[in-house]
This record gives structure tokens, sequence and C-alpha cells, in this order.
């Protein structure tokens, strides 16, 4: 998942003489100083601008590229301080023969916001003043972009549910459309990430992507492949804003309890940490059925996928609190991660996992105590934990659970017989009044699952009886993934054109419960089956 020093590369004619040229731009964060210039890491400016010079133009440049003038940018969202400007003007003296170099500074960087991206022929008034507000909280952790998503709704034609505003706009008039997006969306998340917050910009890349996804299925089906290009862009800005959040976050997962500085122990500790572990899994999927030409490209999703395990694997041996869910929204974020850790060949560790998230289970059902909250509301979880003796509180928050029916066809598929029994006997004893269930989206599913709101589109199986025997338990799910209209994984749209992960993206962002049929597969024997049907769409 690296990118050898570049940022963002672009092509075009230099304002100063009209040259064209290959733009590199190297982007770093804030003022910087002789810390930030060469401190023994490989993200500081000096090992960057290196890689630049002796990987990405010895290597990657295109062939349409390779007699363009070559110019590095060095742009920051601060300014250079003086004890760096030697090193930085050594270094363009040195390097002069292999390209040309400049400096881009908080002023430059604005200025040319406000000039080229924000200019009236591009962003229509409302939409420049959204997107002007979006850049201003960009930064922010509680910001939930609603200004950037009215924009979207705006540009994309598309009313507050998702319907087509009519008249609609025509594939040519779509064609720039979803450039306009684009780019304001790649605004947005270099502005987050120049600001320090990955997550965010993370968000960004995966709202947009799906919107204009779900604007795409609007379309004539036969006028929908002049736009797959504009998607595939888009692919690959939130595959970016992935490895860019993989790389910040990878440190605090080898570490033990690491995450601790995300968020403060106890429940808002755990929101955060399962938020992560879905983000995590959601990027190894799309890292596991990304389309390979060539044996190269595949040693390279091979190797990426290798680093989003250990990643993972690490996360939740050396947290704890990982096979404690305390929303019962929480199991998304689970279950995306169980399907990658298998799918990545990690088996065992899934299994343990899954193993321990069953005994805390059953001890919190049992208990009342510390079991994940049927409301996915953080502000009940932090209510049961000031008042853990209130009773008709915890019969509220105890109501129903996706966990109990999720974890229990978990122990299924991994064969924890034990684990399995201790869960039944449970459901129909001590704590009979949680409603196990699970949701299966039906048919008509595609029409919103990429705009959010999909409970609509689906069936819930309530109550999701545990039967006593794994045996029946099995040939129970066999049975239900033989049913065509709850076959999520053969009715996909994006497996046709090679981005199946975005469906499980869409489960973590929108918190839809991931489609039983899409993991009831991923039992021993037919695991081998699933990685051919991923291996077949990514053939398409």
């Amino acid at each position: 998942m690296r990118q050898f020093g570049v940022d963002l590369a672009a092509v075009g004619k230099s304002p100063v003489d009209g040259v064209e040229e290959l733009l590199l731009l190297v982007i770093k964060r804030g003022d910087l100083g002789r810390r930030d210039w060469d401190n023994g890491e490989p993200t500081s400016v000096r090992p960057s601008l290196n890689e630049v010079l002796d990987v990405y133009l010895t290597k990657l440049v295109a062939p349409e590229h390779a007699a363009l003038r070559k110019t590095i940018v060095l742009a920051t969202t601060g300014d250079l301080k003086q004890d760096v400007e030697t090193n930085w003007t050594g270094f363009k003296e040195q390097n002069s023969t292999r390209a040309s170099f400049d400096f881009w500074g908080a002023d430059r960087v604005s200025a040319l916001i406000e000039q080229f991206m924000l200019d009236e022929n591009l962003f229509a008034p409302s939409d420049r003043a959204d997107l002007r507000k979006s850049l201003a909280l960009a930064s922010d952790s509680e910001y939930d972009f609603r200004d950037l998503n009215r924009m979207l709704l705006r540009q994309l034609g598309l009313t507050a549910d998702g319907k087509l505003q009519m008249p609609s706009l025509d594939t040519k008039a779509l064609q720039k459309v979803f450039r306009r997006v684009h780019l304001a969306a790649q605004i947005c998340t270099r502005w987050a990430q120049a600001e320090g917050d990955f997550r965010q910009a993370l968000w960004v890349s995966e709202r947009t992507l799906l919107w204009a996804w779900h604007r795409l299925q609007l379309m004539d089906p036969g006028e929908q492949p002049k736009l797959h290009a504009a998607i595939a862009g888009m692919w690959h800005s939130y595959t970016e804003a992935a490895a860019k959040y993989f790389d910040v976050i990878r440190p605090h997962l080898e570490v033990r309890d690491g995450m601790a500085g995300y968020g403060s122990e106890g429940a808002a500790f755990a929101v955060v940490l399962f938020e992560h572990i879905g983000l995590i899994a959601a990027i190894g999927l799309a890292c596991q059925m990304e389309p390979a030409n060539g044996a190269e490209a595949r040693a390279t999703i091979e190797s990426n996928v290798t680093a989003i395990a250990d990643g993972l694997c690490a996360l939740i041996q050396n947290h704890g609190a990982s096979a404690s869910p305390r929303l019962d929204g929480h199991i998304i974020d689970v279950t995306l991660a169980l399907i990658f850790l298998v799918l990545a060949g990690r088996h065992d560790v899934a299994k343990g996992w899954v193993a321990e998230m069953a005994r805390r289970l059953d001890y919190c059902f049992k208990t009342e105590s510390k079991f994940p909250v049927s409301t996915d509301s953080l502000e009940d979880l932090v209510e049961l934990e000031v008042n853990p003796k209130d009773s008709k509180l915890i019969e509220k928050l105890m109501s129903t659970s996706w966990s109990l029916a999720t974890i229990a066809a978990w122990c299924v598929i991994f064969e924890l017989d034990d684990h399995y029994a201790a869960l039944a006997r449970g459901a129909t004893g001590p704590y009979a009044k949680v409603c196990a269930q699970l949701w299966h989206p039906t048919e008509e599913w595609p029409g919103s699952w990429y705009f959010g709101g999909s409970l609509d589109q689906g069936a819930a199986e309530a109550p999701y009886v545990l039967l006593p025997s794994t045996a029946d338990m099995r040939l129970r799910m066999k049975q239900f993934r033989e049913r065509p209209e709850f076959d999520w994984v053969e009715s996909s749209p994006t497996r046709k054109v090679g981005i199946w992960a975005l469906d499980f993206v869409a489960c973590r962002h929108f918190r839809m419960p991931v489609p039983a049929t899409a993991w009831y597969r991923l039992s021993n024997e037919e695991t081998t089956e699933t990685n051919d049907a991923h291996d077949s769409a990514a053939a398409q």
C-alpha cells in the first residue's frame, strides 16, 4: 500500500513558462523544521523526497509521461522553518539534474484551493459555501460532514431519501458531476489528512464513492458502463485514503492496549475500538477482493492482505476489550473482521476470538452486566454503566440481540460445539427474555444499499432460535443459503465490475448487518468454495 513518497501526481502546463510537466506532490502537515526533515522515520521529509527520486521517477512514471519535465512539490499546511531552509536549498541543488523542485506552504495551498477548486465556474455558490464549511470542520472528529452531504445530494440530483430529482441528469451531465464530486471529496480528504484526522478522510472517500455508485444504479443499465471509469477513479481514491489511515493506525495495533489513546476506558473506549476493527476489516476485504492482472499485481495484493491481517490480529490479541462488544451494532464490525480473517487464512485467530466472545457473551447476559445494548445508543450504554442495577433499563436494553444470534452461528461455523451449547442453554434459560435475531436483505436490496436506510429492504428472522444440536443448526444454515430470494452474494451489482468489497464497506458505513449468506458459507469445508467465488468475481 506504499506510494513511494508521492501523495498526489498530476500533469499540466506550468503557469510560469507554459511547459507541460508531471507534478509529484509530497504532502506533509504543519510547519516543517529540522526534526521533520530527517528524524530517522521513513515518513520524514528527506526520506520521502529520496523515495520519489530513487523509486517513483525510475519505476513508476507512465510511459506517456516519461518525456515530460518532472517537478517535485513539497506541500504543507504550514511553513518551512528557518532552521531547515538551508537543508531544502542544498537538497534541491544536489538533485537539480534529476528533477525540478517547488515548495507550497499554507498561503500557496489556500490560494490555489480558493482560485481553482472553489472557482464559480466549477461549483455553484451554494456548493462552494458547503464545501468551505466542510473544509473548516474537516479535522473535527465529531463532525458528520452534513455540509458535504448537502452538496453531494445537489450535485448528484438526489432527494434527501436517495430518490431521483426530476428532471434527472443525462449521462453527459452526470459524467461532469462525478468529476466534480470526486474533486470535492479529494479536497476534503486531503484537508482532513493535513490536519491529522485520517479516519475522517476515509469517511469522506467512503461516502462519496457509495453515493456515486447508488446514483449509477438509478441510470439506464445500458448507460451505466460509460461511468465505470469515474467510479474506478473514486475507488482508487478510497484505497489511497485507506492506505494512509492504516499506515497511521498500524503502530498502535501492536502495543498492548495501544488503542487506548483514541478513547477513554470503559464504554467510550469500546465504541472507538470496534469502529477501528470495522475500518481495518473493510480495508482488508477491499484488498482481498481487488482484481489482479498478472503475477506482480497478485503479489502486491497478497502483501497488502498479509500486512492488514497482521495488524488486525495484533489489535485483537493486544486489546482484551475486543472480545466484549458493548453495542449490539458492534457485531457488524466483528462479522466483517471474521470474514476477512478467514479469507486471509487466519482461521485460528478468528476461532479463538469467537470462542472468547461467546464465553463473555454468555456470562454478561447471565449476570445482566456489560452486555451489548440493543439500542446501539451511546447514551443508553453510559446510563447502564451509571445505573447497572436498574431492572427496567436492563430489560429494555436486553430485549433483542443480533450479537447472540451471530456469535452462536459463528460457533457452529468454527465447530465450537461446547461454546454453542452454552449459548443455546442460556437462550432457553437464564436469558430467555433476550430475542436473538438476524436480518436478511431481500431481492430489492440494491436499490438502497449504497445510500443508507436498507433495513426496510429485508426481513428479520426473529426470534432466531438456537437449536439444541449444532448438526441441526448446520443443516438449517445450509438450507437457508439455498433460498434464492436471500442470495445477497449472487445478486450483487458490484461483483460484475470488480468492486464487490463496496457491499461490505456499505455495511460498516451505514451500520447494516452483514448478510448471513455471505458468512454462513465460511465453514471449514466451504471456505474454498467462497474463495473461488471471490476469484470469479475479480476476474469479471
